[in-house]
């Protein structure tokens, strides 16, 4: 006899629901040194992107777009004043927006706690950190925007401090994902909690040991997003 339209139709969903759960999702990680792996014994083996990437295996894919000095302040500077270190402006910016990410992994902030940045410009990093944010949030398909708390800074380096990030930049963050309904990861505790053994010479990058502790946190996020992420 004929075989009803319908068990076609229920071939289909079963073969979109099997591709959506076997297609790797696509993790963009957008930051700045920290995300690039400054401070790895090999960033391309121990930076956090590349350890996250080892944690989840082949049904994701992480990439690194990590830029080292950079700032979500459009107009961002080196602590020595050179211009042009907002995110925005850099080629990694674009390439984040192309990749058709399902999930971003937003990490931006350590150097907008620099003097240079922040001390005349707060209210200009939080509309500008605001603006990038949104802008991953207009793509189509539409990512899940993960903020991350800025880490820890055991030492001041680099005029990065630690006042800032842990005292102004963190809780900001924090309820900043909280306004905008983001999913948050709070890297700052993390790292804090692990500090004694996690950062190279300068206090501010992290280690091999550093970057596992960032990659573990974001890790429990994603499994814990997976689910909804699969849905076709």
């Amino acid at each position: 006899g004929m075989v009803p339209l319908w068990a076609f139709q229920i071939d289909k969903v079963r073969a979109a629901l099997e591709r959506a759960a076997k297609r790797p999702l696509v993790v963009a990680c957008v930051g700045d040194s920290i995300t690039y792996g400054h401070g790895a014994s090999d960033r391309l083996k121990t930076g956090y992107p590349a350890q996250l990437q080892a944690m989840l295996g082949a049904k994701w894919s992480v990439v690194n777009f990590g830029h080292n000095a950079r700032t979500a302040l459009d107009e961002g500077r080196e602590w020595n004043g050179a211009r042009g270190m907002g995110y925005r402006k850099s080629p990694q910016f674009a390439m984040a927006l192309a990749s058709k990410p399902d999930v971003v992994l937003f990490t931006l902030g350590t150097n907008d706690s620099k003097p240079v940045n922040w001390n005349d410009h707060a209210e200009d990093v939080k509309r500008d950190y605001a603006k990038l944010v949104d802008d991953f949030l207009a793509l189509d398909p539409r990512p899940v925007v993960v903020i991350a708390t800025s880490p820890f800074v055991k030492k001041d380096s680099f005029s990065i401090r630690e006042s800032v990030v842990g005292g102004e930049l963190a809780p900001w963050q924090r309820s900043f994902a909280k306004k905008r309904a983001l999913p948050l990861v709070d890297a700052y505790a993390a790292t804090r909690a692990a500090a004694a053994d996690a950062y190279i010479g300068d206090g501010v990058h992290p280690n091999d040991n550093g970057y596992k502790v960032l990659a573990t946190v974001f890790a429990a996020k994603l499994r814990e997003l997976e689910p909804k992420l699969r849905q076709p």
